[in-house]
């Protein structure tokens, strides 16, 4: 790029940037605000009481395999 060019591109580019930056609140005050998102009603007790039960299978499991005699017996 000659000289000349770039001088002009090195000042017309801050400009751009600060006149989009300067038109995005504007614009998004025109738009109507979106409304909140409802919740799905059909989901109301099963989804917790699932979870609870995988984190206390999980739970089990774990001291299970936790409390299990190691089978090393001859090597102790």
């Amino acid at each position: 790029m000659e000289p000349r060019m770039h001088r002009i591109s090195s000042r017309l580019a801050p400009a751009v940037l600060l006149a989009c930056a300067l038109a995005q609140p504007a614009l998004a005050l025109q738009e109507e605000p979106l409304p909140p998102p409802q919740p799905n009603r059909q989901l109301t007790l099963v989804t917790p009481v699932i979870g609870y039960a995988v984190m206390a299978l999980a739970t089990a499991a774990l001291v299970g395999v936790s409390l299990m005699k190691s089978r090393r017996g001859a090597q102790d």
